[in-house]
């Protein structure tokens, strides 16, 4: 078998060759319009009958689209091609009888008698000769300048479409590989297209939101999804769902969110998401992926819930209370309401802790705030600031002094009780001291602060039931 052009240059050897052209997968593959093109131009052009696209594997010559012939293929040690490919440019016989490398060839000798040929190696951008298209005659004849540019500019259209089948081959191979990756990961991945339509959803994703992707715009990505807020209860507004975010052009990186899943544990998941862009700048869609952070997340709210405990009673403690203070505040503010806050202090509680000592007073403790709850209303607020004392926020209170009273006689009620601790009976009163405000007058501090001085004020005249102070006044 005569040696390839490739044999003369390091690196670019024949078994090298071989696997670039078994890389294009293309050798007996079904006709297609493209390669049956521009074999019949080169015929045209050349005004020959025969014009093939041929393509040399290791054992035979095998035509990928041919003109003028009713086979399909010859074995490579009859392939006028290899001669062609061992050279760089066009290779041109006037009369192959008279040469003595195809003298002998049996399609020259016998039928079907060939005596010119003309053929120009299909070069891969690698280098790589993977055939040729040539062009044959029964009689002899030569090529015009023309007819020989012509042959050269259609033979590299030919490279063309090798090229872009081996690139879509790669890419193909690529994406099914990115695919098995994507199903293997312990992340949840999704994707939406440039239109805002949910593309990948991989196995992990899949499991976590429990249905399947469907073309739903954005608007209704949280609701369908059960995509919440870090508190697992508030419904993420469309423009803060991380991948939406991302398709607006946003990164994103870290946002905690919780997916909620019918029939599932709630999970939360920490989100990264950046927009996919094409080169000249117009959106391809975008990205996101989730962690799951369940575990951590669990254990940083028992952590802050510790932290925000009162581990006696069970109550929010002095820390909890400011920060629902402030919170409670804001949404006085927005509604335009008045605040109402309690100072509550028990009274006799000293004497008990002294004659029966801090493991009974312990137990009055955990007794009394049990109580206090069942005082509350929903959406009012009980604290333990400290010692014997209490703290709750009224929520949509009257400070009308009508009203507190009502609010003071069903705490005392709730405390003056006797308390049954082992074998002992024991009574605790208390004292209480409320504070009002206008909600954009209100602070915190002085809240307290006048709370803690109207209870001290009922404390001190028993004949007060409670005190009331506009924390509000100069």
């Amino acid at each position: 078998m005569p040696s390839t052009f490739h044999d003369t240059i390091p690196g670019m050897t024949e078994a090298g060759r071989l696997r670039a052209l078994a890389e294009l997968q293309i050798m007996d593959t079904p006709p297609e319009a493209a390669f049956d093109d521009i074999a019949w131009l080169a015929a045209s052009i050349c005004q020959v009958p025969i014009a093939l696209v041929t393509l040399l594997d290791g054992e035979r010559q095998w035509f990928k689209a041919r003109c003028g012939i009713d086979f399909d293929s010859t074995p490579r040690h009859e392939a006028f091609c290899t001669h062609a490919i061992a050279q760089s440019e066009l290779l041109e016989v006037r009369d192959m009888r008279a040469d003595p490398r195809f003298a002998g060839y049996p399609s020259v000798v016998g039928a079907p008698h060939l005596r010119f040929y003309a053929g120009m190696p299909l070069v891969g951008i690698e280098g790589w000769r993977y055939g040729t298209l040539c062009v044959m005659d029964r009689k002899t004849r030569t090529l015009n300048e023309t007819q020989r540019s012509s042959l050269r500019r259609l033979a590299a259209r030919a490279a063309d479409l090798l090229e872009n089948r081996r690139l879509r081959i790669l890419g193909e191979s690529r994406a099914a590989a990115i695919g098995e990756l994507l199903e293997a990961l312990p992340d949840g991945v999704v994707t939406c297209d440039g239109g805002g339509t949910l593309q990948e959803f991989n196995k992990t994703a899949r499991e976590w939101h429990g249905v399947d992707p469907r073309a739903l715009p954005p608007t209704q990505w949280p609701a369908y999804f059960g995509l919440c807020e870090p508190d697992g209860r508030t419904l993420l507004e469309p423009q803060r769902v991380p991948l939406a975010r991302a398709y607006a052009g946003e990164k994103v990186r870290g946002q905690a969110i919780v997916i909620r899943t019918p029939g599932m544990e709630p999970r939360t998941v920490s989100c990264n998401a950046s927009p996919l862009l094409a080169p000249d700048g117009h959106s391809l869609g975008a990205v996101c992926t989730m962690h799951d952070i369940t575990a951590h997340a669990r254990d940083s709210r028992q952590m802050e819930m510790l932290a925000m405990t009162d581990s006696l009673t069970g109550l929010p403690n002095r820390h909890a209370w400011f920060a629902e203070l402030d919170r409670a505040l804001a949404r006085a503010r927005r509604a335009g309401q008045p605040v109402v806050v309690a100072f509550i202090d028990l009274n006799g509680f000293k004497g008990i802790n002294d004659a029966h000592g801090h493991g009974i007073g312990d137990q009055v403790l955990q007794e009394c705030a049990l109580r206090l709850q069942t005082s509350c209303r929903k959406g009012d607020y009980l604290a333990r600031l400290s010692g014997d004392e209490f703290v709750l926020f009224l929520d949509h209170a009257n400070p009308a002094s009508q009203d507190l009273a009502v609010v003071a006689q069903r705490i005392q009620a709730a405390l003056q009780a006797p308390l049954q601790v082992g074998r002992l009976v024991l009574t605790v009163g208390c004292s209480i001291g409320f504070a009002t405000a206008p909600a954009d007058r209100a602070e915190p501090d002085a809240l307290l602060q006048q709370a803690d001085a109207a209870m001290y004020r009922a404390k001190r005249d028993k004949s007060l039931p409670f005190a009331v102070v506009d924390a509000s006044a100069p």
